[in-house]
């Protein structure tokens, strides 16, 4: 995200280089903002899109940790992103997911929230899961998922990855509306809109290039 209120015209940003403490601690960062998201969401009995929101739809359903269920969900996809953007990218998402996966379910204990209205929880997770994501693809990680399948599908059937994207996610809440009030599928979806928001305002490459 840019700091600068008035960047020189017409300049190129330099590739950041992290050292190894940069890195680490960048990503630890991003994945808490991302468990806490997610927790805020579980607080108050909400879904999101990707991986993330399939997991969260088997765990409401079926009383899983949401963190077992995350993390298996996400282990065919690290091939795929090995295969797509190369191994320092499928390791560091593992680090990522697994990170997110510990985290949400060690925040329930310690941030307990009595009540939070849908709203106030879709707001906050979109603002905050956003800030994480766009920490995690600035250090060359994601939380793996639908996405990777989405850009394979556009490069061998011509079909727009956003639209695949889409796609799945309004599979994903139609899903979640067998398992949650409609009240609440529609407060999911204002948090979507929020976390999409976020990153399409602010994931540009010429603010930032990616390490």
């Amino acid at each position: 995200m840019a700091t600068d209120l008035n960047p020189p015209a017409f300049t190129t940003p330099a590739t950041p280089r992290y050292t190894l403490l940069e890195d680490a601690q960048g990503l630890l960062i991003s994945t808490v903002q991302c468990a806490l998201g997610i927790h805020l969401l579980r607080m108050a009995g909400l879904v999101t899109g990707g991986t993330a929101g399939l997991a969260l739809v088997i765990a409401y359903g079926t009383g899983w940790s949401f963190g077992a269920v995350f993390f298996v969900i996400n282990l065919p996809f690290y091939a795929i992103a090995w295969a797509r953007k190369g191994r320092v990218f499928a390791i560091k998402s593992f680090v990522s997911v697994a990170a997110v996966s510990a985290l949400a379910d060690a925040m329930a204990p310690y941030v307990s929230i009595a009540h939070i209205h849908p709203g106030a929880a879709a707001v906050l997770f979109g603002v905050v899961a956003g800030a994480g994501l766009l920490g995690l693809f600035r250090h060359a990680s994601s939380l793996g998922g639908v996405s990777i399948v989405a850009v394979i599908v556009q490069d061998r059937w011509g079909i727009r990855a956003g639209w695949v994207q889409l796609g799945y996610d309004a599979c994903l809440f139609i899903a979640s509306a067998f398992v949650l009030e409609p009240a609440q599928v529609a407060w999911s979806l204002l948090g979507a809109l929020v976390l999409n928001g976020v990153i399409a305002m602010n994931h540009r490459r010429d603010w930032y290039v990616a390490a």
